[in-house]
């Protein structure tokens, strides 16, 4: 019962749920003398559900015949807890009334107390879909979407039955299982969405995509997909299909014709299982599959939801890390879930080879980098767990790429972006490849440059291992200072003096980054030829970044300070040699007293005796103009913050506090 695709479907807390019952639903099916008395009733409620189906009329539950088991129910369960805890006399007639009003009144208020009720329904239920898929009267799919309309209180049902339909019923009728018989300007109506404007549009909108880049044409054409679900009719054709025949699905699969709602499939009332991904991958570039659908925008549908679901699978298996959360009630569950987990931690190392493997056989070697390297990773601060997995899922991802297809990488500039060059970083250092790294640095300032680029000024992720490797590559040069220069005269903007017509941020946060990545290139002792050269390199940059900031037109110091944050650290914890120099220079020279001392307090190792007394003068005059400012605004917190900071410098102010 306990087996890997129930861990597969289901997190922990629907398994506590169900496993119980399902263990109950069991126990009453051993019971031959109970299952033969309800065989009557069962029959009559498929001939109700027929009749009412083929003749569209209500059924008069009154008039229906409802067995009597109590006699048995007592037999069987007389030492059954959930049973001997139950009050009413006649559970029988409680039980069998409740489950016809389902059915045919669609009451689906279960306000009973007790479980038992709950669970010898999910028993009718069962025996209901059992009877159903063996009664030829149902075996078209128009009853069969009839029914399930019909009988829409009834999920332990509608599970049954779909795991249980002849495949037979599917193949005699493959055509009327595979069509979609909506006209394509209507095939969207069906589908509930929170923005139906957008779906009106979403065909004009999907004509006016280019194709060139297919993977930002899938990005962009299934954008806003996990807004939506499929009906009920396609939800059970897609559901029913899967499980009989994979051919007929892609079938059906292609005829949905549009990629948000191919997309949006896989949100379904059954979760897709890895494997069932990675054979529609196989089938699609091994088998002659005639579709009309675009293959290699299919593939990449598949890739993504694959990816989505492996993290999913991930983090629903986390939960058996937690043992807090094991019970005397939930323990064998949670002994098999920490079985499972392990399989599934193997498993999906292995898929992803697959995966790759697979679509390198249809997709380029660009269009492949192009999916994988748009996953950026999270940051949290408080290490979010989830974040955690879905790191490592990325992770997994990437480095499986790299071991499988490290003799076919290349620097496509169509594709290139920050997560695919700290990708290649990883590839010259375990090959100590310096051949390529002038071409990888070329590759970095043509994105840099670009309008594509963006950074939001802080160190997460891919942003701080980018500033690293940046640091890293321009080591590996023939002559890395002389390089670090070049760039950052490149970058170096051109400010436009005072009040300027109009501020374009862009330069400045390109300008930011690459000073920043420079001041990382600190770490890597082999860019220098000795401390000299190493001491002049850092006061050259340290200069040059406080002059670009006095010219800058943004007050607020955002942009330039990053980079002076960054070679404060590398004096304080790489290079203690220039640290008198860059705490005097900054103390001297840097105009923004807040940012300042943003700067200074940022690392627990103390200044210098002599910066403290060179910062008392600041404190004095820049500190007291600025308090008085902020007093006018009302902004006493803000004054708290930096008093705070300018105690946690320790500095002696004995002479005469500011006030």
């Amino acid at each position: 019962m306990m087996n890997k695709d129930n861990f597969y479907k289901y997190d922990l807390y629907t398994l506590e749920r169900i496993y119980p019952e399902r263990l109950f639903v069991q126990e009453l099916e051993t019971f031959s003398s109970l299952n033969e008395s309800i065989i009557p009733f069962i029959q009559q409620v498929s001939d109700l559900l027929h009749t009412s189906i083929k003749e569209n009329e209500n059924v008069d539950i009154k008039k229906i015949n409802l067995p009597n088991i109590n006699e048995e129910l007592d037999e069987f369960l007389a030492d059954n807890p959930l049973y001997t805890s139950y009050s009413k006399n006649n559970i029988s007639d409680f039980v069998f009334k409740k489950f016809v009003s389902r059915i045919f009144m669609k009451d689906g208020q279960n306000n009973q107390t007790h479980v038992i009720l709950d669970y010898i329904h999910s028993w009718l239920e069962r025996k209901l879909a059992l009877s159903i898929v063996k009664d030829s009267r149902f075996n078209s799919l128009e009853v069969l979407k009839l029914l399930i309309d019909k009988t829409e209180m009834l999920r332990s049902f509608h599970i049954d039955l779909l795991e249980n339909i002849p495949k037979e019923w599917v193949i005699k009728n493959k055509e009327d299982w595979t069509s979609v018989k909506v006209s394509p300007d209507k095939l969207l109506d069906p589908i509930r969405t929170y923005d139906r404007e957008f779906i009106n549009q979403y065909e004009i909108t999907l004509l006016e995509l280019p194709m060139e880049n297919i993977w930002k044409y899938v990005q962009e054409a299934t954008k806003n997909s996990d807004n939506i679900m499929l009906n009920h009719e396609f939800n059970f054709l897609s559901s029913v299909l899967i499980r009989t025949d994979i051919f007929l699905w892609i079938e059906f699969w292609d005829n949905l014709n549009l990629p948000i709602i191919q997309d949006c499939v896989f949100f379904s009332l059954f979760d897709f299982p890895p494997d069932v991904y990675l054979q529609l991958v196989s089938t699609l570039t091994d088998k002659e599959v005639f579709i009309k659908s675009n293959l290699k925008v299919l593939l990449l549908i598949l890739a993504h939801n694959y990816f989505e679901a492996s993290n999913k699978l991930t983090q629903r298996f986390s939960i058996y890390e937690d043992f807090e959360r094991k019970n005397e009630r939930n323990a064998y569950i949670f002994e098999k879930g920490i079985e499972k987990q392990k399989e599934w931690l193997e498993e999906r190392k292995i898929n992803y080879e697959i995966l790759i493997q697979k679509l390198n056989v249809k997709l380029s070697n660009s269009e492949v980098e192009e999916w994988i390297f748009s996953y950026k990773p999270r940051t949290n601060n408080r290490r979010f767990k989830l974040d955690t997995i879905y790191n490592s899922e990325i992770e997994l991802l990437t480095e499986t790429y790299k071991k499988k297809s490290t003799n076919r990488l290349s620097f496509d500039l169509e594709s290139f972006n920050l997560q695919k060059f700290n990708f290649y970083v990883k590839v010259i250092k375990e090959n100590e490849n310096k051949e390529v790294s002038s071409a990888l640095l070329e590759a970095m300032t043509i994105f840099v440059s670009s309008e594509r680029f963006f950074w939001d000024r802080t160190f997460s992720e891919p942003y701080w291992s980018a500033l690293k490797d940046l640091g890293f590559v321009i080591s590996q040069q023939e002559n890395p200072i002389q390089i670090a220069k070049e760039l950052i005269i490149k970058f170096k903007s051109i400010h436009q003096g005072w009040n300027p017509f109009k501020i374009d941020y862009s330069p400045i946060m390109k300008e930011s980054f690459i000073c920043s990545g420079v001041a990382l290139l600190f770490e890597n002792e082999s860019a220098f030829r000795d401390k000299n050269e190493k001491a002049f390199f850092f006061k050259e940059l340290l200069n040059h970044i406080l002059m670009q900031d006095r010219f800058s037109q943004i007050d607020s110091s955002e942009y330039y300070q990053v980079p002076l944050r960054l070679l404060f650290l590398v004096a304080n914890q790489l290079f203690p040699d220039v640290k008198e120099f860059c705490e005097i220079t900054l103390i001297d020279d840097y105009d923004h007293f807040y940012s300042l001392l943003a700067i200074l307090t940022i690392d627990k190792i103390p200044l210098l005796e002599i910066s403290k007394d060179r910062f008392k003068a600041r404190i004095e005059s820049d500190f007291l103009l600025l308090k008085r400012q902020l007093k006018n605004r009302n902004q006493m917190d803000k004054i708290q913050e930096l008093e705070k900071m300018i105690e946690s410098l320790e500095i002696d102010r004995s002479d005469g506090k500011a006030n």
